[in-house]
């Protein structure tokens, strides 16, 4: 038989991590660091709810060998050579250009996972999208993300 101690100790432990990834922090009053993504341009509307038209600056990863089989966030199956990525916040199906910064190459992907789980990483491509922006080999690229639509 387990011991009671033990195992209110285990869900609070559990319970304390369930609550700590549910937190949130106000980038208003959040410390400046470079891990941040940077917003160079904001759309000229009012409405606070669209992000179309912003571009942030941040570092990009990529996925995808291992896990080609399994579903994303979006209920697709992740295929090879796809143009999807993933991403923290931006609604699933949106539609973003990701440019790299020091070649000036781009690609347009639709977000259709949630990540990046890497402080600092604006977006996790999938491999056929780093392909495209050959981040496959350096595992990592400074890019920009225009929201699309």
């Amino acid at each position: 038989m387990p011991h009671p101690e033990k195992l209110i100790a285990s869900v609070l432990a559990v319970s304390m991590l369930f609550l700590a990834g549910c937190s949130k922090t106000d980038d208003a009053t959040a410390e400046p660091s470079q891990a941040q993504p940077k917003v160079v341009s904001a759309s000229p509307e009012s409405d606070t709810s669209s992000v179309e038209g912003k571009i942030v600056v941040g570092r990009a990863t990529w996925y995808g060998p291992g896990l080609y089989g399994n579903k994303t966030a979006s209920g697709e199956v992740l295929k090879k050579n796809t143009l999807t990525a993933a991403h923290s916040q931006l609604p699933i199906g949106t539609k973003v250009k990701v440019t790299r910064e020091d070649t000036d190459e781009s690609v347009v992907v639709v977000i259709n996972d949630r990540k990046p789980f890497k402080e600092g990483t604006v977006i996790d491509l999938a491999h056929g999208a780093a392909d495209e922006l050959d981040i496959d080999d350096d595992g990592e690229a400074i890019v920009s993300i225009e929201v699309l639509d």
